[in-house]
């Protein structure tokens, strides 16, 4: 497994023309690596940088600088949590999870962009011992993002309070289930 960041920085954009000269912009300012530059649902934009502190809030700085009043999002982790790398590569289905004793409840959290998905997922995961499992990010889904979380009862209950703390204004759904169904168990989106 390579080693990541530790900062993540990532742009949500409202054009994909502005989003490619964001990217532009962060790279032209600073060494930070770029992850991705891709179009999604919605005709958003996607930027995201990777690497030290510094070198990704400059690049951060410089994409927002461009991207102005089109800038729908951002998020910016110094030290993003290890389980927030593997998402970045969203759509993300999980190994079935149906026999996990440890997954005795889910989260299934649903936000307005994907980087209020990634602030979530992040302070979920750095307050609770809880495991991402589905996630995906905006591809036909008008733009939203979603994630689920599993682990006990109390840590989900405490994951879905800090993932609602950091996200509140953009979160549309936020649901627990505890002991789900069998049928649905590991299997939450067919």
């Amino acid at each position: 497994m390579s080693i990541r960041g530790p900062a993540l920085g990532v742009l949500e954009i409202s054009t994909i023309a502005r989003g490619v000269v964001a990217a532009d912009a962060g790279l032209k300012r600073s060494p930070a690596i770029l992850m991705h530059s891709r179009a999604v649902s919605g005709g958003k934009h996607l930027v995201m940088f990777e690497g030290g502190v510094a070198e990704v809030e400059e690049a951060m700085l410089a994409g927002k600088l461009v991207a102005g009043d089109l800038l729908l999002d951002r998020v910016e982790l110094a030290q993003a949590d290890d389980q927030v790398w593997p998402m970045l590569g969203a759509p993300v289905a999980p190994p079935d999870w149906s026999a996990d004793p440890d997954a005795e409840a889910v989260a299934i959290i649903e936000t307005k962009t994907v980087c209020a998905a990634i602030a979530a997922a992040d302070a979920a995961c750095k307050v609770a011992h809880v495991i991402v499992r589905d996630v995906r990010f905006a591809v036909d889904l008008a733009g939203k993002a979603y994630f689920t979380l599993t682990g006990t009862l109390d840590s989900i209950e405490a994951a879905a309070q800090a993932a609602n703390a950091i996200a509140a204004d953009r979160i549309v759904g936020l649901e627990v289930i505890s002991q789900p169904a069998p049928d649905l168990r590991g299997k939450l989106f067919r």
